[in-house]
């Protein structure tokens, strides 16, 4: 962190306005720290003693995983309204791969898609149209239906699902994938593949897509089993949406998309290996120590980043509790109010002088849902 060449003064901070017209605001520290800590208004705010209590709220049960000497499954429930959900087709009536294939988001709570038709996934707009509960968002272009789809997920909280065709359709999505991956952002994209038939022999908008963007997504999967779709589409959102989120593909080939087929909506899916690089529950001896050292530091600092996003009441109840500044990341803005009086605001090479100052003089640095990037 590069070195200021002037000290900020020790009774009063002038936070630079967000509106060039408007008037500077001077600023003065509070009891709890000291600037250039914590740059928030002269009133005395009473902050609570921390504790942990003795008896921590007991975590949700951890999916339970079988293993045998021939296969690996997890049982993972993803949607708790699969249990009521009425299908349009009989249990035991045959339908499309493309059917079972949107029927299958409809079970993930799925209600709209940004897809742009193509040859190769026409079966799926097909059924689409059969759907009375997903409504599809026609882009002008694949990028846009990828990036429609990005900040659905950015806005809602929920994964965005694309559809394109094969060949040029697929390779359209590929800066969609970097930037989902990059950024965190849930997406499970479905593209239309040539026939299995054809693989490899370089038909026509034949492209490997499933190659081409294995190191720009969080998992891929071209599907060569009919069969096979419930378990996919079941497994891409746990991806896509657990852990760190990120972007999933399902490369679905045309034949396996009109092929009739009963499907079985019961299937276990063999992620066990996934489930164990999952964080886990903090123990109490963890918590004690960080309590600890939160008490004992006089200049600490939060940094937040976009994995406290879905957390916002929880840590605006802490920062309540404890009265710790709180820096952000890009990723991070809006999961802390940037208008509140310890806010900080965004920290890094793009970031305010103040949240730069601030971090490099902490004592104590609480990083929340940040991976520090290079730009921090």
């Amino acid at each position: 962190m590069p070195t200021m060449a002037a000290s900020a003064p020790n009774t009063s901070y002038s936070k630079p306005s967000t509106f060039p017209s408007s008037s500077s605001i001077t600023w003065k520290p509070t009891i709890r720290f000291s600037l250039p800590f914590s740059p928030i208004p002269q009133n005395t705010t009473l902050y609570r003693s921390l504790h942990i209590s003795n008896s921590l709220s007991q975590p949700s049960p951890k999916p339970t995983s079988a293993t045998s000497a021939s296969a690996t499954t997890t049982s993972i429930s993803t949607t708790p309204s699969q249990e009521t959900f009425v299908s349009r087709f009989g249990p035991d009536e045959p339908r499309k791969g493309a059917d079972v294939l949107v029927e299958a988001l409809e079970r993930e709570g799925v209600t709209n898609v940004f897809a742009y038709p193509g040859g190769a996934s026409m079966e799926i707009h097909q059924a689409l149209t059969r759907s009375n509960i997903i409504r599809n968002v026609l882009p002008r272009h694949e990028q846009g239906g990828i990036f429609a789809a990005e900040g659905y997920a950015r806005s809602s909280g929920l994964p965005g699902v694309c559809i394109a065709t094969s060949g040029p359709g697929a390779t359209n999505l590929v800066s969609g994938f970097a930037d989902a991956l990059l950024d965190s952002i849930p997406i499970v994209a479905i593209t239309g593949q040539v026939p299995r038939r054809m693989i490899g022999t370089d038909a026509f908008q034949e492209t490997p897509i499933v190659e081409v963007t294995r190191s720009i997504t969080k998992h891929n999967y071209l599907v060569l089993d009919v069969e096979d779709i419930p378990k996919v589409v079941k497994e891409a959102f746990f991806l896509a949406s657990s852990g760190r989120p990120g972007p999933v593909l399902i490369d679905v080939p045309k034949d396996i998309q009109q092929q009739l087929v009963v499907p079985n909506w019961n299937q276990p899916i063999g992620l066990a290996g996934y489930m164990s690089r999952l964080p886990k529950s903090p123990d109490e001896a963890h918590l004690e120590q960080i309590v600890r050292l939160i008490s004992e530091s006089k200049k600490p600092v939060l940094y937040v980043g976009g994995g406290c996003l879905n957390s916002s009441e929880e840590l605006r109840q802490f920062v309540e509790l404890t009265g710790i500044p709180v820096a952000s990341t890009l990723m991070g803005l809006g999961a802390f109010p940037t208008t509140d009086e310890l806010s900080l605001q965004m920290l890094g090479m793009h970031g305010t002088v103040y949240a730069n100052y601030a971090v490099d003089k902490s004592d104590l640095l609480l990083a929340f849902g940040v991976r520090f990037d290079d730009i921090v």
